[in-house]
């Protein structure tokens, strides 16, 4: 029996092992293909996001930005920046201490402008300004995970770019200790057909120049800087096609080595249940039907001599069919009565957990729901890819609502307020954490329209205001505030938090001021 049970066991084995090569083959592929096409659209949308970012903060400052522009086209040789400098704040420095010490009554921008200072205040001003907009291209870089950012503007020839910022620092051919600023290229069009389009169209390309350089395949995407109406130059991003390739082959390889451990454990943990459970069974079988024949157990025998039909083979095969039906008869009702047991168990520690981390006025999550959460986040943050917000709520009046109404009125009122979030942030998880402070965490869809949902939740406040017709508790005022993580200022969630509930009661003064008025 024991080489007969080695012979089952192998079959099991084998099959087993076809099955889990062409599952992993499937799979790889699949992932493989899949990973590709997702991948470069997430590559794409992260060079157009960045060069959105720059552009937006660009224009934000287009005054500064005409005149640094022009500054630049017209002094970049006079302009000094070492090649290992790391910030700005000591140019900026430099250049307030020579601005109070030539100008010691004015004030820039109101008294004076920079254009009206002498040669050598507006040297230091530029490059101030120069060393802050590189630092910017690179951060910019680094946090969108691409390989270079860039602003270039054409110098007045045609099909000739100057770059004005460049992330990736070149030493000068005379000074290799300093950066070469003010670099001019001839840009031809036939390679950077979507570079000349968004300048002289003034709007964002369908696609990408894809050229080969010294760094490999490279994917190029441009937006247009548009100043009052005009096209001053483009922003750029680019990112390495081959690192794409590479990070999505990783990628695969990472979730292909982890389906196969699954799998595999799997496989082994099911070859070695079959084995205990039910090759096993049959040599104990064998072994009772055996003992019977050595030991005459008196149970047993009636129950072979009430199936025995003859001598011959059918009749041993009928009483091992008996005595097989016995055994899986009193297993299956165990099994059945454990499988109950466990079920009933299961669902009462589900309803359990359930109530445990639900608010039992609004129904929504509760404080405790919301620490789980923020042990999520937490380990976000720790992995260095945290991206969310968090807006904090807070229901006004409430202690009026309750001592003129009743506490039934004022729980009434926190219900509405908790229907109107929820219908808001539909998307996102809602906490309540306090009597009538709610908190929802913002992430993917949600974070990318913080700001849409922020004014819809604003004005459907506004409009509960304005019916003063109905209760107070229908038409019920609250306070809003949002934080979103900045790894350059938090810690960890309570930090940003805590950022989200000042920027609430700010929101909560400011109404209460407009109300005074």
């Amino acid at each position: 029996m024991n080489k007969r049970r080695g012979r089952i066991a192998n079959k099991f084995m084998i099959t087993f092992g076809v099955f889990t090569f062409v599952i992993l083959l499937i799979v790889g592929l699949v992932t493989y293909y899949s990973q590709v096409s997702i991948y470069q659209e997430q590559c794409e949308q992260n060079l157009q996001n960045v060069c959105a970012y720059l552009k937006n903060l660009m224009e934000e400052e287009k005054e500064d930005t005409l005149l640094y522009q022009d500054y630049l086209m017209a002094h970049y040789e006079e302009m000094k920046l070492p090649m290992d400098f790391t910030e700005y704040r000591s140019y900026r420095g430099a250049f307030e201490k020579l601005f109070a010490e030539k100008y010691p009554d004015k004030t820039l921008g109101v008294d004076i402008q920079i254009t009206e200072c002498d040669d050598e205040t507006q040297l230091s001003y530029f490059t101030y300004r120069h060393a802050y907009w590189t630092i910017v291209f690179e951060k910019a870089r680094t946090a969108m995970n691409v390989y270079t950012t860039y602003y270039i503007a054409p110098p007045g020839d045609p099909l000739y770019m100057t770059y004005i910022i460049d992330c990736i620092r070149e030493a000068k051919e005379d000074d290799p200790n300093y950066i070469n600023i003010g670099i001019t290229v001839e840009e031809p069009l036939e390679q950077h057909k979507t570079m000349w389009e968004a300048y002289n169209t003034g709007e964002n390309p369908h696609g990408y120049d894809v050229y080969d350089n010294e760094l490999g395949h490279t994917y190029a995407y441009y937006s247009p800087l548009i100043i009052d109406g005009e096209v001053i130059g483009v922003v750029s991003a680019e990112i390495e096609v081959d690192t794409v390739n590479k990070d999505i082959l990783y990628n695969t390889m990472q979730q292909l080595v982890f389906v196969a451990i699954v799998l595999i454990s799997g496989v082994m943990l099911l070859v070695a249940y079959i084995n205990a459970r039910y090759v096993g069974r049959l040599s104990k079988l064998e072994k009772r039907v055996k003992q019977y024949s050595e030991t005459k157990d008196i149970k047993v025998a009636k129950e072979i001599e009430q199936s025995r039909n003859g001598n011959d083979e059918i009749t041993t095969l009928s009483e091992k069919i008996a005595i097989m039906i016995f055994e899986l008869d009193n297993y299956m009702k165990n099994l059945v009565s454990a499988s109950d047991e466990l079920g009933k168990m299961k669902q009462q520690a589900d309803i359990m957990n359930e109530l445990a981390y639900k608010d039992s006025l609004t129904g929504i999550r509760n404080k405790l729901a919301y620490e789980q959460e923020a042990q999520r986040l937490s380990w976000g943050i720790a992995a260095g890819n945290a991206e969310f917000a968090i807006a904090m709520i807070d229901l006004n009046f409430l202690k009026r609502i309750n001592d003129t109404y009743g506490h039934e009125q004022g729980n009434l009122a926190i219900k509405n307020l908790c229907t109107l979030i929820c219908k808001t942030f539909r998307h996102s998880p809602v906490f309540r954490i306090g009597g009538d402070e709610f908190c929802v965490v913002l992430e993917k869809l949600d974070y990318n329209s913080l700001d849409k949902l922020i004014a819809d939740f604003s004005n459907a406040i506004k409009q509960n205001e304005a019916n003063t017709d109905a209760d107070p508790w229908v038409a019920f005022s609250a306070a809003i505030g949002y934080a979103c993580f900045d790894k350059e200022i938090d810690r960890d969630v309570n930090s940003v938090l805590k950022r989200a509930n000042k920027a609430m009661y700010a929101n909560k003064k400011a109404m209460k001021a407009s109300r005074n008025d």
